[in-house]
């Protein structure tokens, strides 16, 4: 039903429903008919005549944005859809000084400025080439952008730009093609097609700002969702299981691998809920098409896990973004790692729905992180809930980890926590202090599933160490090239674990059986291994290679010894 027919038929009361602006937020997570109904007049009421108020208007659109990927009635959601096709409108008409406050939030109309890395600036311009431009205003050294401009100059162009008679603006104006919209879009695709050198690493050095203007942008927070046909209605927002660990342990049934076609087009979606916000994850940065997980959370919800395009994977860790959608919504993002039988990972609600299903949801993302990688051990660093972030102290963003059986590593801090939690579970109890939130976010969180053993643990701060000792194995091999010297180390860590020929190997699965060499031979006596336990390391390091990572990830917790082995040489060479 349309909103002027909702408006006409509301009572007088109703219609001062904006002096309440804060109503719609106190039952956008409650169900039921009358609910419903209520929600509807709220919607009605605004639509006829929208709040004046900047900050109304913000906390009205995230309201809308949470009846869109949790609603009650298919005509509450009509409602908050019709809505969100005015915002732009509406913030529009706010005075020019209060829109700076829309600033890289993503909403319609507003401009988000951040230092993307390459393959998003790639992603911009053929996603939304006339939105973007290199932001010149706020580059405080543009005369870095000299190294790519001359690296696709051609010879003839040369004498002109090196002699130091025109600024870098000055050249990009005079050498820029006239068929394309912006700076940005020559300057992309004069580097995508030029040769002999590194586009990603001179992008990087050169670190422009680009600011992107989102008004009538489809990537907008406002308008950017994957198509949600049938809309799943709500009757509730769920609750976790009581045993979450166990629960986690049960394998979620419902993940698929999306073809390459439909991999892109939650890659866009996922690229613009984070570029749009001035958020990035490297390995949706450098996103993998042929690795997308689609994993079922039920009731409309569902979660992408995306796999990092093999160039950029890590060494010993298989390294994953995510989005978490409802109805086909942007609610969430994050990463997780995966390394032998535990994942590095921690969850970001989006600010519009959070009073939703988050702790639901996070228990049945974990089930798919465990389904995914095999892991037994679960790993939130102290970043995620304050450790430098006053965005998770103010949240208590700890409580929501511990509540769900994260306890922390420390006994010193498991105690503190121990402390404070029967603290606040007394009646009238205040919430912790900051100094206390603070305290307890010095060290890690962890959740052990069932069957988990401390010989499963990698300590994460070995891999430098790793990284150090890798570099030492190459720097010992009598050759110029790099390059050469992992392909010696191949050979000899081949000889060494019985492999014959590596001829007849996928190219893929050859490059990923080199990249790992100097890393797994730090190890050193595998030679004397029995058969099945070298030949299960090599599967592992050739499953590197494969076009979907997770299977490395579950191949490393098959090789107990292995990683065992290398944690006690990384430790024996401790400082």
């Amino acid at each position: 039903m349309e909103a002027h027919k909702w408006l006409n038929r509301m009572p007088d009361r109703l219609k001062s429903i904006t002096k309440e602006p804060n109503e719609l937020r106190s039952i956008r997570n409650i169900y039921g008919a009358d609910i419903e109904r209520r929600k509807r007049e709220l919607i009605a009421a605004v639509t006829a005549q929208p709040p004046r108020s900047m900050q109304t208007l913000i906390r009205l659109h995230e309201d809308l944005l949470f009846l869109r990927a949790f609603p009650g009635e298919a005509q509450t959601l009509q409602l908050a859809l019709h809505a969100l096709e005015q915002m732009e409108t509406w913030f529009s008409k706010t005075p020019r000084t209060d829109r700076t406050e829309l600033e890289d939030s993503g909403a319609v109309g507003s401009t988000s400025r951040y230092v993307f890395p390459f393959p998003i600036a790639q992603w911009l311009v053929r996603r939304a080439a006339g939105e973007v431009e290199i932001d010149w205003r706020n580059y405080d050294n543009c005369s870095r952008l000299d190294l790519p401009l001359r690296a696709f100059a051609r010879i003839t162009e040369r004498d002109g730009f090196d002699s130091g008679e025109y600024t870098t603006r000055e050249w990009v104006d005079i050498a820029r093609r006239r068929d394309v919209q912006t700076d940005l879009q020559w300057m992309i695709e004069a580097l995508n097609t030029a040769t002999g050198f590194d586009a990603d690493q001179l992008w990087t050095a050169a670190e422009p700002p680009i600011v992107w203007d989102l008004k009538g942008s489809r990537w907008s927070v406002t308008h950017n969702a994957l198509p949600a046909k049938p809309y799943v209605m709500r009757r509730t927002m769920r609750r976790p299981a009581r045993d979450p660990a166990r629960h986690i342990a049960t394998p979620l049934k419902h993940i698929r691998t999306l073809a390459p076609r439909q991999a892109r087009k939650v890659i866009d979606v996922t690229r613009a809920a984070l570029t749009a916000r001035c958020r990035e994850v490297v390995s949706i940065s450098y996103a993998n098409p042929n690795e997308v997980h689609w994993c079922d959370l039920g009731q409309g919800a569902a979660l992408a896990v995306i796999g990092a395009a093999p160039r950029y994977r890590m060494s010993i860790e298989a390294n994953y973004g995510y989005l978490l959608l409802s109805n086909g919504v942007p609610i969430g993002y994050g990463g997780v790692t995966a390394l032998f039988r535990q994942a590095n990972t921690g969850i970001n609600i989006f600010d519009p729905f959070r009073g939703s299903e988050a702790a639901f949801l996070w228990v049945e993302m974990l089930r798919a992180f465990q389904t995914l990688f095999g892991v037994r051990r679960f790993i939130i660093n102290g970043y995620q809930f304050g450790e430098g972030n006053a965005e998770a102290i103010r949240s208590g963003a700890y409580w929501f980890y511990y509540r769900l059986g994260f306890r922390p590593v420390s006994p010193t801090l498991n105690k503190q926590a121990a402390r404070e939690a029967s603290r606040l579970a007394k009646p009238g109890a205040q919430r912790s202090s900051v100094a206390t939130l603070k305290a307890l976010a010095l060290g890690d969180l962890v959740l052990d599933l069932p069957g988990f053993s401390e010989e499963g643990h990698f300590d994460e701060t070995l891999l430098p160490q790793l990284g150090a000792r890798a570099a030492a194995m190459l720097a010992a091999e009598p050759l110029a090239s790099r390059a050469a010297a992992e392909q010696r180390l191949a050979e000899k860590l081949a000889a060494a674990l019985g492999v014959r020929s590596m001829k007849n190997w996928p190219a893929a699965e050859r490059r990923a059986f080199a990249m790992l060499a100097p890393a797994v031979s730090i190890v050193p006596d595998l030679a004397n291994w029995n058969r099945a336990e070298r030949q299960s390391v090599v599967a592992m390091m050739r499953k590197k290679g494969h076009a979907q990572e997770s299977d490395f990830a579950r191949a490393a917790t098959k090789n107990p010894r292995f990683f065992r082995a290398l944690v006690q040489e990384l430790i024996s060479e401790s400082p």
